[in-house]
């Protein structure tokens, strides 16, 4: 059951969930910021974020950020963007093994680059700009 209310009510509020992998040891999480409905509620999107990372209970993890068909509005949001970061820094770093950003375009490079300004350098070496696809990334035996 998905932990967020708010999705629970409308599945189509928010986008970030575990998706099927070829690695064992690791919980693959994927988001789309323009498959989301409500994308621009902040609150909800981090609590549906905590919510999520609390459910997976430290087990390590790996996030694919997909940036297909992100737009100027999505990149509006970018205070939401910055309070994930700081939220992953804080809480759920230690566990996170890797990060794939795919389907990158310049309006996502903004978002990227002032994340990036409050990021400590053992995150930002995991995050990895990527042409692979999902399905190449949840072939991948080990991170």
């Amino acid at each position: 059951m998905n932990p967020c209310y708010i999705c629970r009510v409308d599945p189509t509020s928010h986008s970030f969930h575990m998706i099927d992998s070829s690695c064992q040891s690791i919980h693959l999480f994927y988001s789309c910021q323009a498959k989301a409905t409500k994308y621009y509620e902040r609150v909800g999107v981090v609590e549906h974020f905590r919510l999520h990372l609390e459910k997976n209970n430290n087990y390590p993890w790996a996030y694919i950020l997909d940036c297909k068909d992100f737009t100027m509005e999505h990149a509006s949001q970018i205070l939401t963007s910055l309070e994930l970061a700081c939220m992953v820094q804080t809480h759920y770093v230690k566990s996170l093994k890797k990060v794939w950003i795919i389907n990158y375009t310049w309006m996502i490079e903004i978002v990227i680059n002032t994340i990036m300004l409050i990021l400590e350098d053992d995150l930002k070496h995991i995050i990895e700009i990527t042409d692979k696809t999902i399905e190449e990334i949840q072939r991948i035996d080990s991170v």
